[in-house]
């Protein structure tokens, strides 16, 4: 519990010095997808290292972030599950890369229903989760990347005797849970984003996480 609580403390060098590749692939997916579809008003939750507030703010209208640590200096500081009024319906788009598993799995249809709300109408939420899966990344000589996943424990001898001999699979210890570590799957959330309204507008898998772009409500009469 104390290496959990932990997390809510870091300091903005702490984030960036724990960066490895494949945190940069997802940086690379989500600024290339918020770049190509956006420009107006954006909410991140969830400061993290700030590479994607940095690189894409100055081509958005207005760019905020809310996070629960003060110490990462957010525009807003609060909680994800916390009412916030002073951000109903004030972005064109929010980004949440790697948060939601911060929280109780049972506390997501909530988050998501938060984050509903901070959308105008035709927003949309550029969302990230780990996906816990053994994982491979080729670059072609094209510089086009492709991820491959396997089973936990087979490409890994410390995965392998967490998962076949102490019989639990093994999630950061800053997580509350990631798809598939045992209880969660991938149609356990898309059930939870379909019963909240959510549409799929884009999805990819990439090394270590799930990546979707998602508008809610209906589609726009044509």
């Amino acid at each position: 519990m104390a290496e959990f609580d932990a997390q809510f403390r870091m300091q903005p060098r702490d984030f960036i010095a724990g960066l490895d590749f494949y945190t940069w692939t997802r940086h690379f997916h989500v600024l290339h997808d918020l770049l190509a579809r956006e420009h107006g008003d954006v909410i991140e939750v969830g400061t993290g290292d700030g590479v994607v507030r940095r690189c894409a703010g100055p081509f958005m209208r207005s760019y905020r972030v809310m996070d629960i640590n003060p110490a990462l200096q957010p525009d807003i500081v609060g909680n994800l599950l916390d009412p916030q009024p002073a951000l109903a319906a004030s972005a064109d788009a929010v980004v949440c890369t790697e948060v939601l598993e911060h929280l109780p799995f049972e506390a997501l249809p909530r988050a998501l229903a938060q984050l509903q709300g901070f959308l105008r109408p035709g927003g949309r939420l550029y969302l990230t989760l780990p996906h816990r899966k053994a994982h491979v990344l080729f670059v072609s000589p094209r510089q086009r990347l492709w991820p491959l996943r396997f089973p936990v424990g087979l490409l890994s001898l410390s995965e392998a005797w967490n998962r076949f001999v102490r019989r639990r699979i093994w999630i950061d210890p800053h997580h509350c849970w990631e798809i598939g570590d045992g209880r969660v799957r991938r149609r356990d959330v898309e059930r939870l984003l379909a019963e909240g309204g959510w549409r799929v507008q884009a999805f990819r898998e990439l090394p270590y996480c799930d990546c979707w772009i998602l508008a809610h409500g209906q589609p726009p009469a044509a």
